[in-house]
């Protein structure tokens, strides 16, 4: 090639990527408070694009008119669920966000398949139905509401990607959740393939981190389960319900679970189990029982694969370390961290982390 080629092709290349970075400042918006309303507006300026008393409303708005929505920190009172409106969105919740459903609303709920399906419905705070390629980062708190009485009950779910269709198959295929945030309650994959998950780390000890239905060909990073309080115990780290296939975890971390995972009716690799703790079990294998999600018919066959399983008995205590930039001053390349830290006796640590670099001009 002459220089006179390589030159126009230098040049091409860097006009190409001059114009990838505009697209991708074109297509961001920035949520945050203005008194008792919240607000869009783009990442260039502080021009109001769309202002409403709901977030719900204006969470929508953005995602609908932007491949990118950054919800700053604040308090925010939700009428609803917020549902995503189409594939190839990302949602980032950030670290001072706090997310508050009104009670006094009617809310919007899915439920389990069962002879009274209505009796306990579901309010997911974020709901991906059936749209493909989603990235949802949740750096925030997503706050726990629970409605029972004789006849029916409610709670919230902090976030559902839910691919249920017709054909019973996965209805959704690719994207991402990753969490570092607060909740205490478990974040759901029902119907979908190729969903990245490369962390989940709570520790509010909930029932479970993660729960897999109907899921195949889901890659998982490190998902961690540590109890509320120092020396507590937690439920299951990972809950694979049914008839998810080709599942690979790098790390699972719980804290004296009851147990680390739950295979029902799925075939997963994990390449480390690791107790904080003495377990009260490491690994359940059962059939299915109980009402579900998925849509997937069932295969009746599960396999459980752990590569390597490390108990740390002289485990003390256990804590987080989350290393997440400040939006939108990092933004669009940028990278998250967590780290698991565990005190053990004799003035020991011992460290697991998990690093994910995300580019939102891609």
């Amino acid at each position: 090639m002459s220089f006179k080629n390589k030159l126009t092709l230098f040049v091409f290349l860097g006009v190409l990527s001059l114009s990838s970075f505009a697209a991708w400042e074109d297509q961001t918006h920035l949520i945050s408070k203005d008194g008792a309303e919240c607000v869009v507006r783009g990442i260039k300026d502080d021009d109001v694009l769309f202002r409403h008393k709901d977030p719900q409303k204006c969470v929508e708005w953005a995602l609908s008119n932007g491949l990118n929505t950054i919800v700053l920190a604040g308090e925010y009172i939700f009428d609803d669920r917020i549902d995503v409106p189409r594939p190839g969105v990302t949602l980032i919740v950030d670290k001072g966000a706090v997310f508050k459903l009104n009670p006094d609303t009617k809310h919007s709920t899915i439920s389990f398949k069962a002879s009274n399906p209505d009796y306990w419905g579901m309010i997911p705070f974020i709901y991906n139905k059936g749209h493909s390629d989603v990235r949802i980062l949740m750096f925030g708190e997503l706050v726990k509401y629970r409605w029972e009485t004789k006849e029916r009950g409610r709670q919230t779910m902090p976030i559902i990607f839910d691919g249920r269709n017709a054909n019973g198959d996965c209805g959704l295929s690719g994207g991402m959740m990753l969490v570092t945030g607060r909740a205490t309650d478990s974040f759901w994959l029902i119907d979908s393939s190729d969903v990245e998950v490369p962390i989940v780390a709570l520790d509010t000890g909930p029932g479970a981190s993660l729960v897999l239905e109907g899921c195949e060909d889901c890659p998982l990073g490190m998902i961690v389960n540590l109890a509320l309080d120092p020396g507590g115990k937690t439920g299951e780290t990972i809950d694979l319900n049914s008839r998810s296939i080709d599942i690979t975890i790098e790390r699972l971390i719980g804290e004296r679970s009851y147990e680390i995972i739950d295979c029902n009716e799925s075939h997963v690799i994990v390449n480390e189990a690791v107790s904080v703790g003495a377990p009260q079990k490491l690994f359940g294998r059962g059939p299915v029982s109980g009402p579900r999600f998925t849509d997937r018919r069932s295969f009746g066959t599960r396999s459980l694969n752990v590569k390597q399983t490390t108990i740390l008995n002289d485990a003390i205590r256990a804590k987080l370390i989350h290393e997440v930039p400040s939006f939108p001053e990092s933004l669009p390349k940028f990278t998250v961290k967590t780290t698991v830290e565990i005190d053990l006796k004799g003035d020991k640590k011992k460290r697991y982390s998990k690093s994910v670099h995300l580019d939102l001009s891609d």
